[in-house]
């Protein structure tokens, strides 16, 4: 009969242990986030951006700053929403079409157009912060309409942030993102 008394007790005392390791080990979430530009006078076919590629490696839920010497600090305790290649479309894409006039920028997931339309691709060879304090940026975009020739712009943005801390990573990377975006709708041209 003691056995069975022990049970609950030893049960609660196992979930106790749990708790208290959880609350010792918080989790922090971070998220990109459009930011707001000047709309360009542009007029034209409605575009979308059809891929991200980033460096293999960048492309998870930790946030990755880079050491010296090529290696990567991966901080398991912080953490982006989503895995970074999908916040990044969806950060790029609203910073879009905060610069180009309504209707002009084909949102993530949406119905494309029944008529042309243009498509951007992009292959990040650096997307990361570290190991100076600051965000680096380096891509190349391709814009692709069918009937005329591609199009392919190498960008490279570098953003100061006041230390590698995560919260600084997140808003640097917001920056060079709407920073590439302004590069984007200059580098458009209407069809």
């Amino acid at each position: 009969m003691r056995k069975h008394a022990r049970l609950p007790i030893l049960g609660l005392a196992i979930v106790l242990a749990g708790c208290a390791l959880v609350s010792r080990s918080q989790i922090r979430i971070y998220t990109l986030e459009p930011l707001p530009g000047q709309v360009a006078n542009r007029r034209g076919v409605p575009i979308g951006i059809d891929s991200v590629e980033l460096p293999p490696g960048l492309d998870r839920r930790e946030i990755v700053v880079r050491k010296g010497d090529g290696e990567l600090e991966v901080r398991t305790a912080e953490l982006w929403q989503a895995s970074l290649a999908p916040m990044v479309r969806h950060t790029l894409t609203f910073d879009l079409a905060g610069r180009l006039p309504d209707g002009m920028v084909i949102l993530t997931g949406a119905v494309k157009p029944g008529g042309p339309a243009r498509s951007i691709d992009l292959a990040f060879q650096e997307l990361a912060a570290g190991p100076d304090a600051k965000v680096v940026l380096d891509a190349r975009w391709t814009l692709r309409q069918s009937g005329l020739a591609d199009v392919t712009r190498h960008e490279r943005i570098d953003v100061g942030i006041a230390s590698l801390d995560s919260g600084n990573i997140a808003s640097g990377i917001s920056r060079a993102l709407a920073m590439l975006a302004d590069r984007i709708v200059t580098g458009l041209t209407a069809p």
